[in-house]
């Protein structure tokens, strides 16, 4: 893939080289990479729309949907991940995934949760009668 550099699409996209990096950082423009102390953007990527625009109130429910495809996309690729070490997400983790990723525990929450579960877990175990 071809990329340009974020003061090249400040030009392209007819907005400061500072605005294209607060985006690139913000996560709205698909494909940006940093490396080093500069962003390298794909010739392809299109202009986020300006969220106060009637353009961007009028497509807000696709790109709420956008946001969902980009979760299953990570999701999908943390199972890849964890079942080259033969540990697959369950339905349970994935679920978990999706609970974080929409903002409605944080991760930290969420160890603490299944650290106490597990705990438990093992608790009971050790009890022979």
């Amino acid at each position: 893939m071809d990329y340009i550099s974020a003061k090249d699409t400040a030009g392209k996209w007819g907005i400061s080289q500072r605005r294209v990096e607060v985006l690139c950082l913000n996560g709205q423009v698909r494909g940006a990479e940093r490396v080093g102390n500069m962003w390298l953007i794909p010739k392809i990527a299109e202009k986020p729309l300006d969220g106060r625009t009637k353009a961007a109130r009028q497509l807000k429910k696709p790109l709420e949907y956008a946001h969902t495809l980009d979760t299953e996309r990570t999701i999908e690729t943390v199972n890849g991940t964890m079942s080259i070490e033969s540990m697959p997400l369950t339905d349970d983790d994935r679920g978990r995934l999706r609970a974080i990723m929409r903002g409605e525990i944080t991760a930290d929450e969420m160890v603490r949760q299944l650290v106490a579960k597990h705990r438990r877990s093992a608790d009971v175990g050790r009890l022979r009668i």
